[in-house]
C-alpha cells in the first residue's frame, strides 16, 4: 500500500490512526484537520471552561505523538473536495493524489435550531477549543448565561459556568433532561439534584428569538415568555458533516449522515468512514463508543480488505453529569409491552436505578447516582442469562 489519507483528527481518527499502526508500521498516513490545534478530546473542552485545566493540559496527544507514528499532521488545511476516480483531495494549499485509502472521519457540527438572531454577539456554540476559549472569555462581566439544551451538554456547560462563577440557566423545549440517556423519572431525580446544587432549569421553554439590537440580551419563547442574559449558548445536539460525501458524489442515508457497509466502507470502493459523520443499517450514533469502535473497523479493513465487520453496538453511556455518576445502556426506556421494568427511585438520597427485562433476562437499565449498580446492570446484560430470581436483589451491591 502507497499511502492513506484521515480527513479529520478526533477521537475517530486517532483511534485509527493506532490501529492502522498496530498492523501496518510503514505505510504513509496523511492526517488533515480544520483546526490548529492537535488532538484533544472533546469533554475536555468542559474542564477548560470550568477552569480546571488549561490549554495545554486539554491536548493530549501533540506533535511529538504524530511524529513517533510516523504520521504527517496537516494543522489548518481543511479538505474542501474529494476526488473519488485518483483518491485525491484537495485542501486551500495544495492538491494531494494517490492515495490507496481515504478515511472520513469528519464528525459533526452543532445543530442550530431556527432560532431568530443566533448571528449576534455572545450567541455561541461549543464543538471546538477555539469556541471554548470564547465561551471561557465571554462569561467574565456577563450577568447571566442562558445555555439552550438540556442535553449532556447543555447540563455539562451550565456547571461548568456555575464553577466559573457564572450564573447559568439551561432552557429546554421538551419536558425531559438528557432525553437520550434517561427517562422522565431518571430526568426527575436529576432535576431535583440540580436545584439542590442551586442550577436553574426552565422546561417546556421553545425558544424563537436571541433578543437585542447588536449584543444577546435574552431570548424568548414561541409563547412570548422571556428570559433575561447576556451570554446564549446554543447546545442542541448535532449533525453529522456530509458536505464532503456529498459533493464527491457518496451515498447519504436517510438519517442525513454518510451511507458506510459492515466494513465502514462508503459506496465508492476504497474509501472509508467512521464516527459521528456515518450512518450504519439507518441509525446514526453519535457517541464516543460507536466512534472508537467503526474507527477500529475502519482501519482493519483498510489495512486489510473486508477482513473485519461491524455488528452494531449496544448504546451505551457512562459518564458524569455535573459530578453525578450516570449509566444508561441499551433498551433503558422501551415501548412495547413485551418489555418488563424494575424501578428504585430515592429523591432524597438523589439516586435512581432501572432495569429492563425481555423474555427474564436483562436487556438495558439506568444507574444515576451509584458506580456499582451500573457495574452490575453491564455485567447481566453482557451474560444474557435469566435473572427470575435476582428480581428483588437487582440493585443490591
Amino acid at each position: 500500500m502507497k499511502k492513506i489519507a484521515i480527513l479529520g483528527n478526533g477521537v475517530t481518527a486517532v483511534t485509527a490512526i493506532r490501529d492502522i499502526r498496530r498492523l501496518d508500521e510503514e505505510v504513509p498516513i496523511d492526517v488533515f484537520s480544520d483546526e490548529k490545534y492537535p488532538y484533544y478530546p472533546r469533554p475536555k473542552l468542559i474542564d477548560f471552561i470550568r477552569g480546571e485545566m488549561d490549554e495545554k493540559q486539554v491536548i493530549q496527544y501533540d506533535n511529538d505523538w504524530y511524529e513517533s507514528k510516523g504520521v504527517n499532521l496537516r494543522l489548518g488545511e481543511a479538505v474542501h473536495d474529494i476526488i473519488p476516480a485518483s483518491r485525491s483531495v484537495l485542501t486551500q494549499k495544495d492538491t494531494y493524489i494517490g492515495y490507496d485509502r481515504i478515511l472520513l472521519a469528519v464528525g459533526s457540527h452543532p445543530f442550530i435550531p431556527p432560532i431568530h438572531g443566533t448571528e449576534k454577539k455572545n450567541v455561541h456554540v461549543l464543538r471546538t477549543l477555539d469556541d471554548a476559549k470564547d465561551i471561557k472569555e465571554a462569561i467574565q462581566g456577563t450577568g447571566r448565561e442562558i445555555i439552550v439544551g438540556g442535553g449532556i451538554l447543555g447540563i455539562e456547560l451550565a456547571g461548568a459556568i456555575r464553577k466559573a462563577g457564572g450564573e447559568p440557566i439551561v432552557i429546554s423545549n421538551i419536558g425531559t433532561l438528557l432525553p437520550a440517556q434517561l427517562d422522565q423519572g431518571a430526568s426527575n431525580i436529576l432535576m431535583s439534584n440540580l436545584q439542590k446544587m442551586g442550577m436553574s432549569v426552565l422546561m417546556g421553554f421553545n425558544c424563537k428569538q436571541v433578543q437585542g439590537h447588536e449584543m444577546a440580551t435574552g431570548v424568548v419563547s414561541t409563547e412570548g415568555d422571556k428570559v433575561k442574559g447576556d451570554l446564549v449558548v446554543i447546545a442542541a445536539g448535532v449533525r453529522a458533516n456530509t458536505k464532503l460525501a456529498l459533493d464527491a458524489g457518496l451515498k447519504i442515508g436517510s438519517g442525513r449522515a454518510i451511507f458506510v457497509d459492515e466494513h465502514m466502507q462508503t459506496s465508492e470502493r476504497g474509501i472509508y468512514a467512521a464516527g459521528d459523520c456515518t450512518e450504519w443499517k439507518g441509525i446514526c450514533w453519535g457517541i464516543i463508543p460507536v466512534a472508537i469502535e467503526t474507527a477500529k473497523i475502519a482501519a482493519q479493513n483498510i489495512v486489510e480488505e473486508d477482513s473485519a465487520s461491524y455488528e452494531g453496538t449496544t448504546p451505551s453511556n457512562t459518564l458524569q453529569v455535573v459530578g453525578i455518576d450516570l449509566t444508561s445502556i441499551g433498551e433503558y426506556n422501551p415501548q412495547s409491552t413485551e418489555y418488563e421494568s424494575i424501578v428504585m427511585a430515592n429523591a432524597e438520597e438523589g439516586t435512581y436505578y432501572k432495569a429492563v427485562m425481555k423474555d427474564h433476562v436483562l436487556v438495558g437499565g439506568i444507574s444515576l447516582g451509584n458506580k456499582k449498580v451500573a457495574m452490575k446492570l453491564r455485567r447481566l446484560i453482557r451474560e444474557g442469562v435469566d435473572i427470575s430470581d435476582q428480581r428483588r436483589e437487582i440493585f443490591e451491591v
